[in-house]
């Protein structure tokens, strides 16, 4: 029987919780670089694949399996079960398992019993209990190859709109107003998993003529192709929520991503139109 792309994508997950539950119980928690290469998937698309396959994120995953490993170590005290999972300080371990576990690392030291749920609760990931989200138009399209004019911004998402005003600052000393063509974003990291201060970004403008070099602008040639589309309403903020639904029809319909990072047609400017009012176009490209 012909293996399914789901099933593939499960079985890439599963080698890399394979690798996290080993390497967590060795007292050596894997990078999340480490994880996604066990899954033969980018970084970025890791983050979003596991999520949807086990209704987890990254990180709350690396924490449940770190902490759960580390609850048998107790018995030699709270400072040897923070070295085993990975923790710098006793402290900093205390805090985790407190804020996980709901109880303090002394009373799980002292109660076996209680220790024993706790480890139960951490073998499994957490149920969320959000409701679901309203159904969204999903379809497939083909977007022509486009080139762009980008500037890389490497901090929160949230702060993005200084790093567009530079490029349009940089791009006005060669072309008018109306030659750009479209605002468009290229995410390289999920908020969600990365710190604020380290997620990249290309903040990037299409314009209707060639531009000659300018310093700190690169030149992006998107070769267009296949993509899941779908359209985004209000806040850009909000966008991640979007493209969770677009990599869960990808694996609900049995569809093979490709290596591209997600692109972000913005629709309004953020400057001008309010925050519930904007639209954009989220594409998650797709193996040819």
């Amino acid at each position: 029987m012909q293996t399914t792309q789901r099933a593939r994508y499960a079985e890439r997950i599963e080698r890399a919780i394979a690798l996290l539950e080993r390497r967590a119980r060795a007292g050596e928690p894997p990078a999340l670089a480490d994880l996604a290469a066990a899954a033969a998937l980018s970084d970025y698309h890791f983050h979003r694949i596991f999520r949807v396959m086990t209704g987890e994120t990254v990180g709350a995953a690396v924490t449940r399996v770190r902490l759960g490993g580390s609850l048998p170590v107790l018995d030699k005290g709270v400072t040897a079960a923070a070295g085993h999972s990975g923790y710098a300080t006793a402290q900093a371990y205390a805090r985790a398992l407190k804020a996980a576990a709901g109880t303090t690392a002394t009373n799980l030291r002292d109660d076996r019993n209680r220790r024993d749920e706790v480890a139960a609760a951490f073998a499994q990931p957490a149920i969320s209990t959000s409701e679901p989200a309203p159904p969204l138009t999903i379809t497939i399209t083909s977007f022509a190859p486009l080139r762009l004019a980008a500037l890389r911004n490497v901090g929160d998402y949230t702060e993005l709109n200084g790093a567009y005003t530079r490029l349009y600052e940089l791009l006005m000393e060669q072309i008018a107003p109306e030659e750009i063509t479209g605002i468009y974003g290229i995410p390289h990291d999920d908020p969600r998993e990365v710190a604020g201060k380290d997620c990249r970004y290309d903040c990037a403008f299409a314009t209707a003529s060639p531009l000659a070099p300018i310093s700190g602008i690169t030149t992006i040639d998107l070769p267009g192709g296949l993509a899941l589309f779908m359209s985004h309403a209000g806040d850009y903020d909000l966008i991640e929520a979007s493209a969770d639904a677009l990599y869960a029809e990808a694996v609900a319909a049995d569809i093979p991503v490709s290596a591209a990072p997600l692109l972000i047609h913005a629709l309004d400017d953020p400057d001008e139109v309010a925050a519930a009012d904007l639209r954009a176009t989220v594409y998650l490209p797709l193996q040819a």
